[in-house]
């Protein structure tokens, strides 16, 4: 889990607060009040300096009863200027957990993600769908961005292959009564006893190439089967090999470009920094976020070293023995907010591990970022 730099400190009973207001930069900004007895006022602005005068000076606080109390006996004032949403976001969660330890998820409205799970410990491997990441050895994938559009996947995925999709804890015996995916050919029918348990692994393992290449465990050797029927001129196998791909592909493309397995959800989110040539890079390993890497090119590079050099040093030499710990499933869903949203205010580069991290394709999203409007 992130966690939250050095904040800015307010002593809101010095005579010259006013001065200390003008000084704090005018963007986007984290800010807790406290006072004794009271619960901590913690909250943000997209006009930090802004925001605090209103609370401290203003009388229109005081049509709020319980931050009028706060401010009159308010004791210190912190705060964290941000340069994105993101940022913002991250720590404000942190902050959110130290200071409200049992009701943070209530008051950032962080909703869990949904995930989809092969349940390899089953002796029966099936999908599972739910707000929450399963346990080894199980496969998952997430973070869906609805739940609807999770079950569309789990349905174009089911379509492909033939496991269970009942959800009892299967005791196979020859006079089971199976189930219409049974008498329809959907399932492999383990509860009749029509498999043995290693013909069903089988299958199941199948299932979790599919899901960890994307589609591509399937559609490679549907395209060459296809290519091959047609160079022998057998145009009807070509034709339902053609069928087959089609249904593939419109699988796979209910899959959201940010889903993948959760351990191997690994990226850079991109972002501006403090100054006019800064940026930030938040990195997540296995679906962790870790310490950002600031990176500033105000005085320009070298002539031995390129911004694809800088980037390579850095982030290989930080990101060497990374921290995964934390909730997994809520700093997912934080990045799950971010990438989805709206106002989202920078770009995401996803990699399988640092090793093969597409650069050119961040120096391009970094160029961007620094490019003057």
């Amino acid at each position: 889990m992130l966690v939250p730099p050095d904040p800015v400190l307010i002593d809101p009973h010095n005579p010259h607060l006013q001065r200390e207001l003008d000084a704090l930069p005018r963007r986007t900004g984290i800010f807790v009040l406290e006072a004794v007895g009271q619960d901590p006022y913690l909250s943000w602005s997209a006009f930090l300096q802004k925001r605090l005068r209103r609370l401290l000076f203003q009388s229109d606080a005081g049509r709020l009863e319980p931050l009028a109390k706060l401010r009159q006996s308010v004791d210190s004032v912190a705060c964290w200027p941000t340069q994105s949403r993101l940022e913002t976001w991250l720590i404000l969660y942190s902050l959110a957990r130290r200071y409200y330890p049992t009701e943070y998820k209530q008051r950032l409205k962080l909703r869990s993600p949904w995930f989809l799970s092969l349940l390899m410990a089953d002796e029966f491997p099936r999908l599972r769908l739910a707000n929450r990441i399963a346990r080894p050895p199980a496969l998952t994938l997430g973070p869906f961005r609805t739940r609807d559009l999770a079950e569309a996947f789990e349905q174009a995925a089911q379509g492909l292959f033939q496991l269970r999709r009942c959800e009892e804890q299967l005791e196979p015996h020859a006079d089971h009564p199976g189930c219409i995916y049974g008498e329809m050919n959907l399932c492999l029918r383990p509860c009749q006893m029509a498999v043995t348990p290693a013909e069903y692994g089988s299958e199941a393992r199948r299932v979790a190439d599919f899901l960890q290449s994307d589609g591509a465990s399937l559609m490679t050797p549907l395209l060459s089967a296809r290519d091959r029927a047609s160079e022998e001129m057998d145009f009807e196998q070509a034709a339902r090999l053609h069928k087959q791909i089609d249904k593939v592909k419109a699988a796979a493309a209910t899959r959201d470009p940010l889903v993948r397995p959760v351990d191997e959800m690994n990226g850079l989110a991109v972002t501006r920094g403090p100054g006019e040539r800064a940026i930030k890079l938040w990195p997540m390993i296995a679906g962790y976020w870790q310490q950002p890497l600031p990176l500033d090119f105000s005085e320009g590079l070298s002539e031995s070293k390129s911004i694809d050099h800088v980037l390579r040093e850095t982030i290989s030499t930080r990101l060497a023995n990374p921290v995964l710990e934390g909730n997994r499933v809520e700093e997912l869903g934080l990045l799950s907010r971010w990438y989805h949203s709206s106002w989202r205010d920078g770009a995401w580069v996803p990699f399988h591990d640092v090793g093969k991290l597409n650069y050119r394709r961040l120096v391009k999203e970094i160029s961007l970022l620094l490019k003057p409007a």
